[in-house]
């Protein structure tokens, strides 16, 4: 008498027997979708007429002109905020003999940035993020240096156009006749651990 090979007997070269499928085989889950009358529209017809929401819809669009800025006041916020970027960039990239800080990055933030600026807030947003300290004295000499550069700019193109700058807690603000840019700065999280609370009173701000 000859017995197979295999582990079982003859024939059985496979384990758990001759022909059997191998154990432990995963099942494929199969997930049904849940019936969803929107798509399933075409079905079910309508008993009566649809809603007649145009004067809905009227309202919300004059509502939406009513909150959305006037393309004057997005031409003089996008102007404010090209020149004052072009400033800063230059800035970071060549400051010459400005000594009062040193930039690592500028960036847009806020509504302006977002597309969610509302009508009559004439207002952006841009964070300077500091390789040094933020000190006052520097948020200061950046305010100075920010304004002298900006009113050149300015005076290029309209001599009788200025811009004025006032230095609060959280940075500066840069101030034009139809718009303003609120400039936040800020500093590495490596220089977290260097703040003296005597020269910044930094806490709860970010840092990057």
């Amino acid at each position: 008498m000859v017995r197979g090979n295999g582990r079982g007997g003859r024939g059985m070269g496979v384990r758990g027997g001759m022909g059997r499928p191998p154990f432990n085989r995963p099942r494929v889950l199969m997930l049904r979708p849940p019936f969803d009358l929107i798509l399933a529209e075409p079905a079910f017809p309508r008993c009566k007429p649809a809603p007649d929401d145009s004067a809905l819809t009227q309202a919300l669009l004059k509502r939406h002109a009513e909150l959305c800025p006037t393309p004057a006041e997005q031409s003089a916020v996008l102007s404010l905020v090209t020149k004052l970027q072009t400033v800063l960039d230059n800035l970071v990239v060549a400051p010459g003999d400005f000594a009062a800080c040193q930039l690592e990055e500028v960036r847009q933030v806020g509504s302006y940035k977002k597309g969610t600026m509302m009508a009559g807030k004439n207002v952006a947003d841009i964070v300077v993020i500091m390789k040094t300290l933020p000190t006052k004295e520097a948020v200061e000499g950046l305010s100075n240096k920010v304004n002298e550069e900006l009113n050149k700019l300015m005076r290029a193109e309209t001599p009788s156009t200025s811009v004025t700058s006032a230095c609060h807690e959280r940075g500066f603000t840069v101030t034009g006749p139809s718009a303003a840019v609120r400039v936040l700065v800020t500093t590495l999280h490596q220089n977290l651990r260097k703040l003296e609370p005597e020269v910044s009173s930094w806490s709860g701000w970010m840092f990057y």
